[in-house]
Order: C-alpha cells, then sequence, then structure tokens
C-alpha cells in the first residue's frame, strides 16, 4: 500500500519540476510530455484497485488516460485539449456515482457550483468576448464532476473524503487557471495550478484503494 502511493508521489517531485522547466524554456513538446506523465503518475494506484480490488475502478483508469491526452493535446490545441478534458469529466462522473449515487449533497454543491459559475462568466464577459460559449461548456461540465465528487463527502468514509477533496481541488486548480488566462500572473501561480490539479488526480487515485 505504501508503495502504491509513494510511487506516484516521487513520480510527481520529477515530473512536476521538469515540466515547468521545459514550459519556461519554451520546449514545449518536452514540457506536455512530462506534464501527462504527472498526470499518469496517479494512474498506478487507480490500476492496481482495478485489478486487484474493485472493477469500477477501471472508469477512473480510462479518466485518468484521457487527462493525460488531454494535458498533452492542450499545449498545442486548446480546443482538442479541452475536448479530452470533457471526455475526463464524464468518466469522473460516471466513476463517481457508481460508488455514491446521486444524494440531495450532490444536488446542492451542483446549484453552489453553477450560481459560481454563471457569476465568473458575468464578471469577465468582455475579457472572454467570443469565447463564452466554450468556456460556459466546458465550465458546465467541469461543474457536474465537481458536485459529483463534493457531494461524495455525505458518505462519510475515507473513500468519499478524498474524492471530495480531489474534485474540489480539481475546481480551484481550473478556476485560477481561468483567471491566469484572461489576466496577467507570475510564475507561482502556474505552480499553484499545476499542484492543486496534480493533488486532485493523485487524491482521487488513492480513493480508489480506500
Amino acid at each position: 500500500m505504501a508503495m502504491i502511493v509513494g510511487a506516484p508521489m516521487l513520480c510527481l517531485l520529477v515530473c512536476l519540476p521538469l515540466f515547468m522547466h521545459y514550459k519556461r524554456s519554451l520546449r514545449i513538446r518536452l514540457a506536455s510530455l512530462y506534464k501527462a506523465t504527472g498526470t499518469l503518475c496517479a494512474l498506478i494506484p487507480a490500476l492496481v484497485a482495478a485489478i486487484r480490488l474493485d472493477p469500477r475502478c477501471y472508469i477512473c483508469v480510462a479518466a485518468l488516460l484521457l487527462y493525460a491526452v488531454a494535458d498533452y493535446a492542450l499545449e498545442f490545441r486548446t480546443f482538442l485539449g479541452a475536448g479530452f478534458f470533457i471526455a475526463g469529466h464524464v468518466c469522473y462522473i460516471a466513476f463517481f456515482l457508481q460508488l455514491f449515487p446521486v444524494s440531495v449533497a450532490h444536488l446542492v454543491c451542483l446549484v453552489m457550483l453553477f450560481a459560481v459559475l454563471v457569476f465568473v462568466l458575468y464578471k469577465n464577459r468582455k475579457e472572454i468576448g467570443k469565447q463564452l460559449l466554450p468556456f460556459a461548456v466546458y465550465g458546465g461540465v467541469l461543474c457536474m464532476m465537481a458536485s459529483c465528487a463534493v457531494g461524495c463527502i455525505s458518505s462519510f468514509t475515507l473513500k468519499g473524503i478524498l474524492i471530495a477533496v480531489g474534485g474540489s481541488l480539481f475546481f480551484i486548480s481550473d478556476y485560477i487557471l481561468l483567471h491566469r488566462a484572461l489576466y496577467p500572473a507570475g510564475i507561482g501561480v502556474s505552480w499553484i495550478i499545476m499542484i492543486t490539479y496534480y493533488s486532485a488526480q493523485l487524491l482521487v487515485g488513492i480513493s480508489c484503494l480506500v
């Protein structure tokens, strides 16, 4: 168990700095490769769980593979990368609902996150401009995925808590990413985005073992 959890963490300690280094050096192909590899680190516990514990975890494995492809593609084609991210979100939604059926907590989270999405899109409508519809579509799917994750906390189990925290971090990471895309930001913001994103993926991956 310790090895299965520790190995991806060690991998991330290598992949994240290398991604940031090559990103700053404008060596985009290498940066994209390490970025995607960082996401695949979370695949280790999910795949072990799928093989040895619960076949439903294969849905999580599929999601992480799609996210890894999205991470690579996003550096070259924004809409292609976003499409793979949406596919990953859909897999996560299916996975979370397989584990924890829809409850009042899920619906409350969904309403709250959609309210945040509408506020953010309206507030930044001038900066977003003609990209408002794609942003709204992606944001809507993200809200559904995050609400399915956060709603798992109502189970009061360790698995549910790990998924809920992971989903929250994913939402926060994408919110900061949107802000960085619209307004000037320093290198520290990029580190925060990637740390929260990788932490989200890792927590969901580890939850498969619980």
